[in-house]
C-alpha cells in the first residue's frame, strides 16, 4: 500500500488509473486544473494548476509515487504557449514542488508525438527511435521527459517514461461527437478537418455527406499503404501505467505503451459499421494520413504488460454503448424529447 499522486485525475485516463490504484489498495491524491465531474470513491482531490505549485509544496508530503498524467493537447499553432505552459512549465514546477519530498518514483505520460509517429524513420517505432518533433505538442513532451530525466538523476527517484500510443474509449468510437473518433470514423466530422487541411479533393468527395452522422468513413491511402496506427483501450493502458508505479525498475527507463499490433483503420471503421448497422463510403487519403507501427517489447519484458482489449472487445463495447446513448437521448432546454 502506497501513497501515490495521480496528476489529471479527473480525465478519462487519469480516473481510470486512479481508481484501479484505489481497487489495488493504494491511498490516491488526485491533482487536477478541474474537479472531477464523477469523483472516484475513495480518491483525495487537490484541484488547481500544477504550474501553479509552490517549491516543496506541504501538500504532497508522504507522497512515494507520482504518476503525472496531465496534459494539454492540441496541434494548433496558436496553442503553443498553452501547451507550453500545461506540458513542459507545469513538470518542471511539479518536480521542484515534490523538492526534498519522500517521493521515489515518477511515472511520466509522454507519446509518441516526440518522433513524430507520422514521420518515422523505420519501423516499427521503438524506444530508440530518434526524437524529432514537429508540432508545438510534440516538443513539449520531449522538454517534459528530459525534465523527469533530470529530476530522476537529482533526486535519486527511480523514473519512468511511457510513450503512449494512440488511447481510445470503446464507448467513443461510435459517438460522432467524441474529441477524437469524430473526425477520424464519421464522414460528416472528417469533412470539417480535411477542408481545414486544405485537402479539397478529400472534402469534396466528403461533402454528400455533410450533417450525416450515419456513415463511416473507410479510408486508404493514395500510395497504397493502410491507414495504420495503434490503439490502446483506456482500460489497458490504465493497466500499463500502474504496472509502472508498482514495477521494481531503477535508474530511468523509457517505454513504449501500446498494442501487439497496429489497427488498420479503414478495414476497422468497415467492422463498426457492420456491427452497428451504419453505411460506409470509401476515400483515398492523402500519403499524410498516418501509416506506422509501434513495438512494446520493452512494456512487456519490464512491465509484464499486456493488452487486454483487442479489435473484437472494442467494436462490440462501441455498439453496447452507441445503443446506450441512442436508447437514453440528451434532455434539457433545447434539447426535443
Amino acid at each position: 500500500m502506497s501513497r501515490i499522486a495521480v496528476t489529471g485525475a479527473s480525465g478519462r485516463v487519469g480516473r481510470a488509473v486512479a481508481a484501479l490504484l484505489v481497487e489495488r489498495g493504494h491511498h490516491v491524491l488526485g491533482l487536477d486544473l478541474v474537479a472531477p465531474a464523477t469523483p472516484v470513491p475513495g480518491v483525495d482531490y487537490l484541484v488547481g494548476d500544477l504550474a501553479e505549485l509552490p517549491p516543496q509544496d506541504p501538500r504532497l508530503a508522504g507522497l512515494e509515487a507520482v504518476a503525472h498524467l496531465g496534459a494539454f493537447m492540441s496541434w494548433r499553432p496558436e496553442d503553443a504557449s498553452r501547451v507550453y505552459d500545461a506540458n513542459a512549465t507545469a513538470t518542471q514546477r511539479l518536480v521542484r514542488a515534490l523538492d526534498r519530498s519522500s517521493v521515489r518514483r515518477f511515472v511520466l505520460a509522454s507519446t509518441g508525438e516526440v518522433y513524430p509517429e507520422n514521420a518515422p524513420v523505420y519501423q516499427p517505432l521503438d524506444e530508440h527511435h530518434p526524437r524529432r518533433p514537429t508540432t508545438w505538442y510534440g516538443l513539449s513532451k520531449v522538454l517534459a521527459e528530459e525534465i523527469t530525466a533530470f529530476a530522476g538523476r537529482a533526486s535519486g527517484w527511480a523514473t519512468v517514461v511511457l510513450r503512449f500510443s494512440h488511447t481510445q474509449d470503446p464507448a467513443e468510437l461510435l459517438d460522432p461527437d467524441s474529441f477524437f473518433s469524430g473526425p477520424r470514423f464519421f464522414a460528416s466530422r472528417r469533412l470539417t478537418r480535411e477542408r481545414a487541411a486544405g485537402h479539397h479533393e478529400v472534402a469534396d468527395a466528403l461533402e454528400p455527406f455533410a450533417g450525416d452522422d450515419s456513415t463511416l468513413l473507410v479510408a486508404s491511402r493514395a500510395d497504397g499503404e493502410p491507414v495504420q496506427m495503434g490503439i490502446l483501450a483506456t482500460a489497458d493502458l490504465a493497466r500499463g501505467v500502474v504496472l509502472a508505479l508498482e514495477a521494481s525498475t531503477t535508474g530511468h527507463e523509457v517505454i513504449g505503451l501500446g498494442p501487439d499490433a497496429p489497427t488498420d483503420l479503414g478495414a476497422f471503421a468497415r467492422r463498426l459499421a457492420v456491427a452497428a448497422g451504419l453505411r460506409t463510403v470509401d476515400v483515398t487519403l492523402p500519403v499524410s494520413a498516418p501509416s506506422y507501427r509501434t513495438s512494446n517489447a520493452r512494456a512487456r519484458e519490464l512491465l509484464g504488460f499486456a493488452p487486454l482489449l483487442g479489435e473484437e472487445e472494442l467494436v462490440l463495447a462501441a455498439v453496447e454503448a452507441r445503443e446506450a446513448r441512442l436508447a437514453s437521448p440528451p434532455t434539457g432546454p433545447g434539447v426535443s424529447p
